[in-house]
């Protein structure tokens, strides 16, 4: 949409590769003390199989690849589909709309205190797999679908972000092969360095939001948005 506003030139892909890396690597950041117990866990199975803490490490790790299915699948088999919806700005703004009511539902559900399962985890995936389309918050449909069906708000809000790091990776390897990077270096560094630093800043303050139950709250500056953007546009 900003591309659109400001007539921006397109450079390929490059930008959104870099950007969406270095949203990951804030998301690595983040979790670095998470995400060092999983490599630990893996680590440490040949030796430590019969553990608890191991058993669940690994669970959640298969219940992430798990997750991941919907997305990969529908990611490659209707790539070029996706892709087109980026060059229609309007579909971006009215699916801004959609993300912003589906945020303000979650503020009528009760407290969850589950932990996920397999079946919980498939259809989180199935909310990842929807926000490939541009305009839908992949953040918050999915700690959205997670809070819906009664998923502890904490669990729900890690859990998300570790499955973020699977698709954007992988996505970022599989454009990076395909098309390479195709912009100057000062471009790429301060796009990485934008992406990165206000990434953690989002970050830090969802978090903010879902603990204290105020995610909904995004909702109500997405609604108006995409609306002004409908008209606008």
């Amino acid at each position: 949409i900003i591309k659109h506003l400001l007539h921006v030139s397109e450079t390929g892909i490059t930008i959104e590769i870099v950007t969406h890396l270095a949203t990951a690597a804030a998301v690595v950041i983040f979790l670095r003390r998470r995400l060092l117990a999983l490599l630990k866990s893996l680590l440490l199975l040949p030796r430590l199989k019969s553990e608890s803490h191991i058993k669940g490490d690994l669970t959640l790790i298969a219940m992430l690849a798990l997750a991941s299915i919907p997305a990969a699948i529908l990611g490659i088999s209707a790539r070029s589909s996706i892709e087109g919806f980026f060059s229609e700005p309007k579909l971006t703004a009215g699916m801004l709309v959609v993300t912003g009511c589906y945020l303000i539902i979650c503020r009528f559900i009760a407290r969850g205190s589950k932990s996920i399962s397999y079946g919980h985890a498939l259809i989180i995936g199935l909310a990842q797999a929807a926000a490939l389309v541009p305009g839908i918050s992949r953040s918050g449909l999915t700690i959205g679908t997670a809070l819906l069906i009664g998923i502890e708000a904490r669990t729900a809000f890690e859990f998300s972000l570790l499955l973020s790091l699977p698709a954007i990776i992988g996505a970022g390897i599989v454009e990076l092969a395909s098309q390479g990077l195709a912009a100057s270096t000062d471009v790429i560094v301060a796009s990485t360095a934008a992406a990165f630093g206000f990434g953690l800043l989002a970050i830090m303050l969802l978090f903010k939001a879902v603990m204290h139950r105020r995610l909904h709250a995004f909702g109500y500056y997405l609604i108006p948005l995409g609306i002004l953007l409908l008209v606008v546009l």
